[in-house]
């Protein structure tokens, strides 16, 4: 990598850090005039005071480029008042970075404090889902939902994910923020530099300096001002000024480095590149029933760490830092890139590279597709009348255009890879069905691919650790786990032995103390970073052990869910961004914010969903994340604790999402045995959440689309389930006494009356519909049957009154009558009660 394109990336990532440092009260504020003639802002100083407390001086002021004073501590705290080309790249990298997220604030942002000179130290950062709007809902008022300042516990630690959820400004007041911004800088100094003579080197450890930066300052505002709206973290602002300052310098450092050309916005500089893994569904869910759950889960995990594999690849090659990565997640990541002509070159080679590997490793069940469309600044500044939006929708179609030429480059270069004839034995892998080639090992019934996938997952159920290297001899004595273009990765339950090894990545699985082995005196190249596993519990069973954990029936729930609408939220959600100055603007499709939204719904779906689960002793050992990350997840266990999970998923996700109406859920479950293939149950999962998307809710102020959830083959919103799942929570500590089932019988025979009028309907004038309701069977017969079973159990009255009333009245307020559900609450309690 070029020298100076690290120094100018690590610059442009720390330019503001002292703005947390002046917030914390961390340093001295020094002379006025002095500070202005030096460095024009105090921030800009107080970044250079902050940078000498967190790195050694002597690597801080090393010379990197031919200007004299050309240092990653002066192109850090100096790019307001630049006096070389280097300096003047990162302030026109900020400079891009605050005009694409900087927007002006309104009433409702600045009236969280009253102002005065302690006002930075006391603003949180304002949630963006608290003010993303669809068009149905641009209406509603804003509502600002505020982050607490945390630390890294706050994100990782699974008995405190609640800490990452946004709260209401009365639950979090100025003095509270003032209060955290102090002990934030202290801690963050700590892990940077635990002590004077000990601490991260700035060059060798930066990958660890900015997943720990990741961390702390996720949370934090990039600006605090009273004009600025505070909803984009000094995070996002400054890995987005780290990307850019690299783009510029490799763009101009073979053409014109001047002031002038580094100031021209209207050059195609950067790229943005997408890279999309097609194939997943069908990789992780077409086994049978004999994979069993680690097979399952070797599966799912693969295709996280190959999405991880691939986006740092790319960037290596391309020579620039984890900076530029703006989104890995759920199989899809997005970079930064300068637009020259080797970067281009080298894109094309790798992508082909890579699907050949994908190819001989998984037979093609695997393809990445990639695309990348042209920026220059007046795009980042929305000067050029082209939105970011538009960009990422026109890159959106070329993705999906360059499935038309899927392998296309494989068939000229090798076509009898693709479409010759392998030697095959006279058999097929009995868990994903593939026919095994003769060179295959015949001693064991399994491919090679579900063996090694296998071991994944049984590896990851006990694994705290997990090594990346380009080096298979980085980890001595053990063997890697997986391994894909040149890269290893090691799972490890316990630290590993490491020996000067060069470029090693050891992963955290889900815990944030990752600045231990970069600390370390033989671990000089060694970094830490932080990986979000999901489930890694052990959960060594197979389908139909789960199953026969299940109460009542002995069977397998399996759940799918996503979030609605999400390309419409990224497109005319950040249209309608709820703001009281500015309407239906394309100034909130900024990077910032869209890297924002999609990390955090990641953070979701991979943090709090598994945490949730394994904090409650009635699931961790019954209910398993499969795949979780993105914006979707799988899940499995015995049926009857998935329903329950499915409601407490959608109730946090409210929460999360600061019970902001444009965001919602809809999901599928299905009940199957333990030994039907999950794969057919996995399909049979998607069908029931597409039906949940497909449902339209009538309330009495308004339509809902989709926010549902399909379970025993019925769609309901979640309003109508919860109703539906508190009345089986009634009814079933009614019928467990087997003196009261007969109960069962008489409300199975009022739904079975209730469906033979419905379907009378059908071939009935309007008028005859409405005689036909006021005598319809099924009500007089509900009444006289529950009046008699309410006589023999007059203990029971209240109840049998209250199902009385859900049978008769609307559910949660829509139009549907309990009689509807009556069919789902008493099959549910029937397969509850049942032996086997």
């Amino acid at each position: 990598m070029d020298k100076i394109t690290r120094a100018l990336t690590i610059a442009g990532f720390f330019h503001d850090f002292g703005k947390v440092a002046e917030r914390a009260y961390a340093v001295e504020p020094g002379d006025k005039d002095e500070v202005r003639q030096q460095y024009n802002y105090a921030h800009a100083h107080h970044t250079e005071l902050a940078l000498v407390q967190l790195f050694d001086e002597g690597r801080l002021n090393r010379q990197i480029g031919p200007e004299e004073e050309c240092s990653v501590l002066n192109m850090a705290a100096r790019h307001h008042k630049p006096r070389n080309i280097y300096e003047m790249i990162v302030r026109e990298a900020d400079w891009i970075a605050s005009g694409h997220e900087r927007t002006q604030s309104d009433e409702s942002a600045a009236d969280f404090d009253t102002g005065g000179r302690e006002r930075k130290s006391k603003v949180p950062l304002i949630s963006i889902l608290s003010r993303i709007r669809l068009s149905s809902f641009k209406d509603d008022e804003i509502e600002d939902w505020r982050y607490k300042i945390g630390t890294p516990e706050s994100v990782l630690n699974q008995t405190g994910f609640q800490e990452i959820f946004p709260v209401k400004p009365d639950e979090y007041t100025a003095s509270m923020v003032q209060e955290d911004y102090r002990r934030l800088w202290n801690d963050f100094k700590k892990a940077i530099r635990p002590e004077k003579n000990k601490g991260l080197d700035l060059f060798d450890h930066f990958r660890t300096v900015f997943e720990i930066t990741r961390l702390y300052f996720w949370s934090i505002p990039a600006t605090t001002r009273k004009q600025d709206m505070p909803d984009v973290s000094l995070f996002d602002h400054s890995k987005a000024t780290a990307a850019l300052a690299a783009c510029i310098y490799e763009y101009h450092k073979d053409k014109s480095l001047s002031e002038q050309a580094v100031r021209d916005r209207t050059l195609k500089k950067y790229l943005l590149f997408c890279g999309d893994i097609s194939g997943i569904q069908k990789f992780i869910y077409q086994i049978s029933s004999k994979g069993a759950y680690k097979l399952l889960k070797g599966r799912s995990f693969a295709i996280q760490i190959l999405a991880e594999i691939l986006a740092h690849n790319f960037v290596n090659q391309c020579g620039l830092l984890v900076t530029n990565i703006l989104y890995a997640s759920g199989g899809k990541f997005y970079l930064l890139l300068p637009n020259t002509d080797q970067i281009r070159n080298k894109l094309s080679v790798i992508s082909e590279t890579i699907n050949e590997k994908l190819f001989d490793e998984f037979n093609g069940d695997l393809y990445v597709r990639t695309a990348f469309q042209e920026l220059c600044g007046d795009d980042l500044t929305r000067e050029s009348g082209k939105t970011l939006f538009q960009i990422w929708e026109e890159l959106t179609r070329k993705l999906i255009y360059s499935d038309r030429k899927k392998y296309a480059s494989l068939a000229s270069r090798h076509y009898s890879k693709l479409f010759g004839i392998k030697d095959f034995l006279p058999a097929t892998c009995p868990v994903c069905h593939r026919s095994l080639e003769i060179k295959s090992n015949t001693d064991n019934e399994k491919c090679n691919t579900c063996k090694e996938l296998e071991t994944l997952g049984q590896k990851l159920g006990t694994a705290q650790y997990m090594a990346f290297s380009t080096s298979e001899n980085d980890v001595p004595n053990v063997k890697p786990v997986f391994s894909f273009f040149g890269n290893h990765v090691w799972l490890l339950d316990h630290e590993p032995e490491i020996h000067s090894p060069k470029g090693l990545v050891i992963y955290h699985l889900n815990n944030s103390d990752i600045q231990t082995f970069p600390l370390r005196k033989n671990s000089a190249k060694v970094n830490g970073a932080i990986f979000l596993a999901g489930s890694t519990h052990k959960f060594d069973k197979t389908f139909d052990e789960i199953a026969k954990l299940a109460k009542g029936i002995k069977r397998l729930g399996i759940l799918r869910m996503d979030v609605d609408n999400l390309g419409k939220i990224f497109g005319e959600g950040l249209i309608n961004y709820k703001h009281e100055k500015i309407k239906h603007d394309t100034r909130f499709h900024s990077i910032g914010r869209i890297t924002t939204l999609s990390w955090q719904l990641s953070l979701f779906f991979s943090g709090v969903v598994p945490a949730m689960i394994q904090l409650n002793p009635e699931w961790k050992e019954r209910v398993t994340v499969v795949y979780s990350g993105g914006d979707d997840l799988f899940l499995l266990g015995a049926w009857d604790a998935v329903p329950e999970v499915a409601l407490q998923i959608r109730e946090k996700f409210k929460e999360f999402s600061c019970q902001n109406r444009s965001f919602a859920l809809s999901g599928g479950m299905v009940i199957t045995g333990g030994r039907f293939p999950i794969y057919k149950s996995a399909e049979m999962a998607g069908d029931a959440e597409s039906k949940a998307k497909k449902k339209v809710t009538k309330f009495k102020n308004g339509v809902v689309k989709k926010d549902a959830f399909t379970f025993l083959d019925t769609p309901m919103n979640w309003l109508e389930f919860s109703e539906v799942s508190a009345q089986y929570e009634r009814l079933l500590s009614i019928v467990q006494e087997k003196e009261n089932r007969p109960l069962l019988n008489r409300l199975r025979q009022i739904y079975s009356a209730c469906r033979v009028c419905s379907q009378a309907k059908d071939r009935l004038s309007w008028e005859e519909i409405e005689k036909k309701i006021l005598a319809e069977r099924w009500q007089w017969l509900m009444v006289y049957s529950l009046a008699r079973f309410g006589k023999k159990r007059a203990d029971l009255q209240n109840e049998i009154d209250g199902l009385q009333r859900f049978i008769a009245g609307n559910v949660a307020g829509a139009n549907r009558i309990g009689i509807e559900l009556l069919g789902v609450l008493s099959r549910w309690c029937e397969l509850r009660i049942r032996d086997n």
